[in-house]
């Protein structure tokens, strides 16, 4: 039986290695693109967005974008201690 990691040539793995790389690499160079105020946001809405998505019922069709982004704001306005960057624009 042959060698299930010798069936791939090795220019192709090497190719293979070196996109997966790229793709790991390729968020935190995005993120270094940022402002401090963009990277916030960024950050504020990926949280938010995670944790509503860790809320959504199995099974339920996902609400429409705008619809996901009003509740996403409406929560980050609720906790302004843990989403600053969202609630910097409202004031005091």
């Amino acid at each position: 039986m042959p060698d299930p990691a010798r069936t791939i040539p090795d220019f192709l793995l090497q190719h293979l290695v070196d996109r997966e790389a790229e793709r790991q690499n390729a968020p935190a160079e995005f993120y270094a693109t940022l402002t401090d105020r963009e990277r916030a946001l960024v950050r504020d809405a990926a949280v938010m967005g995670y944790v509503q998505g860790t809320l959504h019922p199995r099974g339920e069709k996902h609400p429409k974008d705008s619809w996901v982004t009003a509740l996403v704001v409406q929560e980050c306005l609720a906790f302004p201690d843990l989403y600053p960057a969202i609630n910097a624009t409202q004031p005091a």
